[in-house]
C-alpha cells in the first residue's frame, strides 16, 4: 500500500503576522470612520430649531420668577478640571443664565461671581445628592458654613430647590439648576407645581441637545 506523504503548500504555512495586524488596523480604521459618520449624522444642527429652544429657557426661567413666590432662577454647569470628576481634581461651577423677578428690586445679579466657581466641602455634598436623588432642597438656616452659605445670607436666600438637567455623554459636564426664595421658606403646592413642569420642559431640551456635548 503506497501512502503519499501531505506537505502543506507554503501559500498555508508561512503565516503573516505583519498582514494580520496591518488587516486589523485597518478594520479599526473603517469601524471608527463608520462611527465618526454616524455621530456626524447625529448632530446635524438645525441652528433656527437650537435658536428656539434657547429662548424658550429663558421664557420658562422667567415665567417662574414672575409666576411663583420663588425670586431667583439660575442655571448652571459643572465641570471638572481635566476630564471626568475624581478623587484629586477638582469641581467648577459657572452660573450660565439668570433670571429676576421683576418686583423685587432688592435683588442683585451673582452670575458674574459664579464663573468657574472652586467648589468646597459642602458643596461636594450637594452635588453628590443632587445627582443621586435628581433634586433637593437647601433651607439657609440649616446650611453648614460654606462659600454658597455666604452667598445666601448675602442675598437673603431662605431656600432653593436644586435640579438636575443634564449629564454630557463624556460625563464631563452637568447641567442643573437652582430656584430660589427670599419671600417663603416652604413652597406652596401652586409653586411646587409650576416649577416640577418648568423643570421637566428645561429636562426635555436639554436631552434633546445632548448630542451637540
Amino acid at each position: 500500500m503506497n501512502f503519499t506523504t501531505y506537505y502543506p503548500s507554503k501559500k498555508m504555512t508561512d503565516f503573516s503576522w505583519s498582514e494580520f495586524l496591518a488587516g486589523s488596523a485597518v478594520a479599526k480604521v473603517v469601524e471608527e470612520v463608520v462611527k465618526y459618520r454616524r455621530r456626524k449624522l447625529e448632530t446635524k444642527v438645525d441652528m433656527a430649531e437650537n435658536a428656539r429652544d434657547i429662548a424658550d429657557v429663558h421664557r420658562i426661567m422667567e415665567s417662574i420668577v414672575r409666576e411663583t413666590f420663588f425670586d431667583r432662577f439660575i442655571l448652571f454647569y459643572a465641570e471638572d478640571s481635566a476630564g471626568v470628576l475624581a478623587a484629586g481634581k477638582n469641581l467648577y461651577v459657572t452660573a450660565q443664565y439668570e433670571k429676576l423677578s421683576p418686583e423685587n428690586e432688592r435683588l442683585k445679579h451673582i452670575q458674574d461671581e459664579i464663573q468657574r466657581w472652586k467648589a468646597d466641602t459642602p458643596y461636594y455634598d450637594i452635588f453628590s445628592e443632587m445627582l443621586t436623588k435628581g433634586f433637593l432642597t437647601i433651607k439657609t438656616e440649616s446650611m453648614p458654613p460654606s462659600k454658597l452659605k455666604d452667598i445666601y445670607v448675602s442675598q437673603k436666600v431662605k431656600v432653593s430647590k436644586i435640579y438636575h438637567l443634564m449629564t454630557t455623554r463624556d460625563s464631563s459636564k452637568v447641567f442643573f439648576c437652582s430656584i430660589a426664595s427670599t419671600v417663603v421658606e416652604e413652597a406652596k403646592e401652586d409653586d411646587r407645581f409650576l416649577m416640577d413642569s418648568a423643570v421637566d420642559r428645561l429636562t426635555s431640551i436639554f436631552q434633546k441637545h445632548r448630542k451637540f456635548y
